[in-house]
């Protein structure tokens, strides 16, 4: 089961990524603008603060971090101090704005967008590296990206419709197929939609299931194997740390519980974490364009 970790009250806990040089977990509680440092060997944790929505990071190789907040991807520093504006977002942002990331084998990130309720299908999936690169239309809430550990598939999640497609995945030209359904949460028993995920070295897709208390364990084909419960019903995303990357890191976010509902699950909007058999792929760095 998992256990919480580092305790916190987070909004919407989001984003983890280990960079194995640095040794350091990070993630971001998007509402309040938050970034978070973590050092395992010490249990230190420090926070710092944007002035607005900050939806995810990537460690840059110069030092500090490209992040997607509300007004387009910026560079910020070691203690999330805003250094330069590296494009607006690819939406106007009364629109949709930057949600899940991550980065492949390559250093472009792959970012994909949510509606701003919530509520059409007006995001979308882009990659960056200098600029954007648009792949996907018709997205509500942008999730579950990750790759598999051949760089054969792209996964990716549109979280109302409960569906994990798959989409065949060039990595040296950094495009994408037609997607086909990798996972359907509507054809199993478990409660949830899915969040944010991340690979294994096995090829198994371990899956955030918001509003469902569980990370979600899947091989390779799609098969659910088992579910990990935890003390908080909105797990946002998964990443795998540590020096041998098997502990499984979890955020959460406590946004739209009660106060009676947060009495009886304190541990809401908490960091949590567990050990695991089979390591995960590594989370990259983002790498600039050359030249």
């Amino acid at each position: 089961m998992l256990e919480q970790h580092v305790p916190l009250r987070m909004i919407l806990g989001e984003g983890p990524v280990w960079d194995g040089q640095l040794g350091r977990l990070f993630w971001v509680d998007i509402t309040s603008g938050a970034l978070y440092r973590l050092n395992p060997e010490t249990g230190e944790h420090r926070v710092f603060h944007v002035d607005e929505a900050l939806a995810c990071v990537a460690v840059h190789p110069a030092g500090g971090f490209l992040a997607g907040l509300r007004s387009g991807l910026w560079r910020l520093d070691d203690e999330a101090n805003k250094l330069e504006l590296l494009a607006p977002g690819p939406q106007q942002p009364e629109l949709a704005w930057c949600n899940d990331a991550r980065c492949d084998r390559h250093g472009r990130l792959w970012i994909g967008t949510k509606h701003a309720e919530e509520s059409h299908p007006e995001g979308a999936l882009f990659s960056f590296q200098g600029d954007f690169r648009h792949h996907l239309d018709g997205i509500t809430i942008s999730n579950g990206l990750a790759f598999s550990p051949d760089d054969a598939w792209l996964y990716h999640a549109d979280t109302p419709n409960r569906i994990v497609h798959r989409h065949p995945f060039d990595i040296e030209q950094g495009s994408i197929g037609p997607g086909e359904v990798f996972i359907d949460l509507n054809q199993l028993d478990i409660d949830g939609h899915p969040d944010g995920a991340a690979v294994d070295e096995n090829g198994h897709y371990w899956l955030a299931l918001y509003g469902g208390g569980a990370v979600a364990h899947f091989d390779e084909h799609g098969n659910l194997l088992e579910r990990h419960r935890l003390m908080a019903p909105n797990p946002t995303k998964v990443t795998f740390g540590d020096a041998d990357r098997c502990t499984l890191y979890v955020t959460t976010a406590n946004q739209g519980l009660t106060d009676e509902q947060l009495e009886g699950l304190p541990e809401s909007g908490s960091l949590f974490s567990m050990r695991v058999e089979t390591p995960g792929l590594p989370d990259q760095r983002y790498q600039p364009p050359e030249g």
